[in-house]
């Protein structure tokens, strides 16, 4: 079964993006979630979260929701905006994953360092718990590179299995991207929180980024290597400058 290279990348990204996603952010935000309830000592023992868990409590039901949430779904967001990106992250050699963690912390930061969220008041020390979550984007940006690279030479393979798999992550993603950006463009008619415009700004990025690779050879090269990059440092800057107006309104 013979799969475009482009929807081998697609598939390649939301299937390691879930891999990476349920390892790095759903076990690893519930180890970061319960060091920070030790590190804010016997007081906060017991209060409610803004989940409806308790502090110190580790429940079944919170545990499927951070997999679901913090790793399927946000693993699938990283693993194809990864996937998309590709080209241009491909000059930075082998630092091109520190890069892609760095960025992805930058551009959605905020979705989880949310000024918003109470649990950052409640669990204190602020600082430490900004910079054990904030490490959670960096390392999947890390693990998620040779997951990816391994993912896509399977899905190469040319087999029955591997052009299914392949044509599974792909329709997976198609849905998942569809269905954010539905979401996120009914969510602009009222009125839309930071989280939500990142959100679709991020997803947007991942739209147009295989857009273009799809319909401009060479997108990530000259003549488009200037302006590409330029609406690539755009959305960044947006992005960070969103997470670092959160960060700096949590440690306040």
């Amino acid at each position: 079964m013979r799969i475009p290279e482009l929807v081998r990348e697609i598939a390649a990204g939301s299937l390691s993006g879930i891999l990476v996603g349920i390892i790095v952010g759903g076990l690893g935000s519930r180890l970061v979630m319960r060091l920070a309830a030790i590190a804010a000592g016997s007081a906060a023992q017991g209060i409610t979260t803004s989940n409806g868990n308790r502090v110190g409590e580790i429940t079944v039901a919170g545990t499927i929701a951070l997999i679901l949430f913090g790793g399927v779904f946000a693993g699938m967001f990283g693993g194809l905006l990864y996937a998309a990106l590709r080209p241009w992250l491909a000059p930075f050699g082998r630092w091109r994953s520190l890069i892609f963690g760095l960025g992805l912390l930058g551009l959605s930061g905020s979705l989880i360092l949310d000024q918003a969220n109470s649990d950052f008041i409640i669990l204190r020390p602020p600082l430490l718990n900004v910079a054990m979550f904030a490490a959670l984007f960096v390392i999947f940006g890390i693990a998620l590179v040779p997951a990816f690279d391994r993912a896509l030479r399977a899905l190469a393979g040319g087999s029955l299995i591997s052009g299914a798999l392949a044509l599974l992550g792909a329709l997976v993603a198609a849905l998942f991207v569809g269905l954010g950006l539905v979401s996120g463009l009914s969510a602009l008619t009222s009125a839309p929180t930071s989280v939500e415009l990142i959100t679709l700004l991020a997803l947007v990025l991942i739209v147009a980024a295989f857009a273009a690779r799809a319909l401009v050879p060479g997108a990530a090269s000259a003549p488009w290597r200037l302006p590409s990059y330029g609406l690539l440092v755009a959305a960044l800057l947006v992005g960070a400058a969103t997470t670092l107006l959160s960060v700096l309104r949590i440690l306040g």
